[in-house]
């Protein structure tokens, strides 16, 4: 019966990361590319082509910090099966609303549709909380593996299939059609295999936190044991998000890539993450302790991100590929890996989730600052915050290994 439902959450998050990741390709040459037949700022500043393209991001993060924490106190309340089909189902319809808003042209619709899909972003929370429902604590880091390798998987195919059916059809929105195609067969998937993995009584009452996520931050930083690692974390975080928030502008407009070129190169961005995770994680991660993984991949990859926007062409950032990828999937999980060992045993659920919110924070706040950053400072400015961000979580790792020593 586990496997069976290993096996079904697995195609379930797969099928989710793909239909998330079809749109990578194409925000860029929308909000970005005039030279595009279905380009939607026309009569705008390229300031403010870059600041809707960071907003149109955020929005999505925004939401999902908001959301995420309440639809997992509900999914304890009223289940994990009913939770991750709801999600699923808001996911599916909110690409149907992107697709139909590309066809009319309106940004009203664009920006609801994100936000939409914000509320689905807990697809995957629910979900590793279904499979530490029916794990025994011995097994919870190789089915929690299984989130990864979805993740991974999906990141390689969606991207690069949005980029195709767009060369394909000629049309921007046929992705979002095919991608809400996709969240339907999901729901199909969930609603007959899936069975339910927690006990839900109808008769217990939970007390609701509406912003659960801010307090979330604030717990973060009242928590002194563990408050530098949840800072270094969340600046790690937003260093690599502002590098994936503008590389496909970056991509468009300084080396003139298509949709399935954009969706070639975080294809390939995905495979050095799966490799990353597959292999090398549990090669050094038995030979190293986190820190030391850290102050080495901290640094690499601050200096990698700041120098994307001086390359000279294409080729060259496809070759700067895996000292993005290496480092930011080593730096992820040892990351984890620390916050877990900074707090008790007692603890640590409550851990995940201030990691979780610290996760979306980033994701609503950077790709807005990002655009507002190269509105002002130029296309460059994102990668060069992002590696002063990645040095300073570098710079608290350092410290804290000195204060240890």
């Amino acid at each position: 019966m586990h496997s069976k439902t290993l096996r079904v959450l697995f195609f379930t998050l797969m099928l989710d990361m793909i239909g998330i990741g079809m749109i990578i390709p194409i925000i860029p040459v929308l909000f970005t590319d005039p030279s595009n037949p279905e380009f939607l700022l026309h009569g705008y500043s390229v300031s403010a082509q870059y600041l809707f393209s960071g907003a149109i991001t955020a929005i999505f993060g925004i939401m999902l910090f908001l959301a995420a924490p309440i639809l997992g106190e509900l999914s304890d309340v009223y289940g994990r099966k009913r939770l991750l089909t709801l999600g699923i189902g808001i996911l599916a319809f909110s690409q149907f609303l992107f697709g139909f808003g590309i066809e009319i042209g309106s940004l009203v619709l664009l920006f609801v549709s994100r936000a939409v899909a914000g509320l689905a972003g807990a697809n995957f929370s629910i979900a590793q909380a279904s499979i530490a429902d029916i794990s025994e604590p011995h097994e919870r880091a190789r089915n929690f593996g299984l989130i990864g390798a979805a993740f991974g998987i999906g990141f390689i195919l969606g991207p690069v299939l949005g980029g195709l059916i767009v060369t394909a059809t000629h049309s921007a929105s046929a992705p979002f059609w095919f991608s809400g195609m996709l969240g339907v067969i999901n729901v199909l998937l969930v609603t007959f295999f899936l069975p339910e993995t927690r006990r839900v009584n109808p008769k217990v009452r939970q007390r609701f936190h509406l912003f659960k996520g801010v307090s979330n931050i604030h717990a973060a930083f009242r928590d002194h044991d563990a408050r530098p690692v949840y800072l270094a974390n969340f600046l790690f975080i937003s260093g690599f998000a502002f590098f994936t928030s503008f590389i496909g502008i970056l991509l468009v407009n300084r080396f003139g890539q298509s949709e399935a070129q954009i969706g070639t190169f975080f294809g390939f961005v995905g495979i050095w993450i799966v490799i990353t995770q597959g292999f090398i994680l549990r090669v050094l991660s038995k030979r190293y302790a986190e820190r030391t993984i850290l102050r080495v991949t901290l640094a690499v990859l601050a200096c990698t991100i700041a120098s994307s926007p001086l390359v000279p062409d294409v080729f060259w950032l496809f070759a700067l590929v895996p000292f993005l990828s290496i480092p930011n999937g080593l730096s992820m999980a040892n990351m984890t890996a620390l916050v877990s060992k900074s707090v008790s045993a007692e603890r640590q659920g409550a851990a995940l989730g201030i990691n979780g919110s610290l996760g979306a924070l980033s994701q609503g706040c950077v790709p807005l600052l990002a655009g507002f950053g190269s509105g002002l400072f130029g296309l460059s400015a994102p990668f060069f915050f992002g590696g002063i961000l990645v040095a300073g979580a570098w710079s608290l790792i350092w410290l804290q290994h000195r204060q240890d020593a």
